[in-house]
């Protein structure tokens, strides 16, 4: 039995941390090699606009160091690794940071999250599965949970394959009962598809954290003929989980 959890828009706020980070960037322009943060604005639209049209079926998130490549040749005509790296080590710095900040922020919800995985992992396995680079997510990992809490990571880097793909899939549920365990993320095609096609009961996300705006309810929606539950958070769609294997609510 497995809980299998996207990382990225599921556990935190990736979209919003990572506009926090571009905005540190801008900031930092002059420091970085640019002549102001207007310059740095243009050229990282410029070349991320370019990488997309010519890369369309790739996930943009995987393409930031191939950004700071172009951005190294249209800038000085030529290829500068040192300041492609640069460029990188700072991306990630800031979006660490950024996660840091958002668990301030979000603390009690953030708290609330961790209590309820604690609580499953009682009696599944927590397998986090991400279409991503491993040393990516190893990073974001490593400010994100606490070093005590356990869980298993299963990247399509190391499956040779991405989300909905059963390759893996199969690598993630290697221990695990398809029919005893579950999916939760934020990507209907990707995370809830995949699992559906796999036999998993899915929770599609609408937010990482709960609002006050919002209701606290699941609603049963329909994906190609099969039935998944759609959720407002993450807290919501852990405790009915937590429900059905403990017969609790936290």
């Amino acid at each position: 039995m497995a809980v299998l959890l996207d990382l990225d828009n599921t556990v935190f706020d990736s979209v919003g941390i990572y506009e926090f980070t571009i905005r540190e960037m801008e900031k930092k322009a002059k420091t970085l090699g640019f002549s102001s943060s207007k310059e740095f604005k243009k050229t990282y639209d410029t070349v991320r606009a370019e990488v997309k049209k010519e890369l369309p079926n790739n996930p943009v998130n995987r393409l930031r160091i191939l950004y700071f490549k172009k951005m190294s040749e249209l800038l000085f005509g030529r290829l500068d690794p040192s300041f492609v790296l640069k460029l990188d080590s700072v991306y990630f710095g800031f979006f660490l940071q950024g996660i840091k900040d958002w668990k301030k922020k979000n603390f009690k919800e953030f708290k609330r999250i961790l209590s309820l995985l604690r609580a499953l992992q009682e009696v599944q396995d927590i397998v986090i599965i991400t279409n991503e680079t491993l040393r990516t997510q190893l990073l974001k990992l490593s400010v994100l949970f606490p070093k005590d809490f356990k869980y298993k990571l299963v990247t399509s880097e190391e499956s040779g394959a991405e989300k909905p793909s059963a390759l893996i899939f199969n690598k993630a549920l290697l221990t695990a009962d398809p029919k005893k365990s579950y999916i939760i993320g934020d990507s209907l095609q990707d995370d809830i598809g995949g699992g559906l096609a796999f036999g998993l009961e899915a929770f599609y996300l609408k937010s990482p954290i709960s609002s006050s705006k919002t209701k606290s309810v699941l609603e049963k929606k329909s994906l190609e003929g099969k039935e998944y539950w759609e959720s407002p958070d993450l807290s919501s769609a852990l405790n009915y989980i937590l429900s059905l294997e403990k017969g609790i609510v936290l």
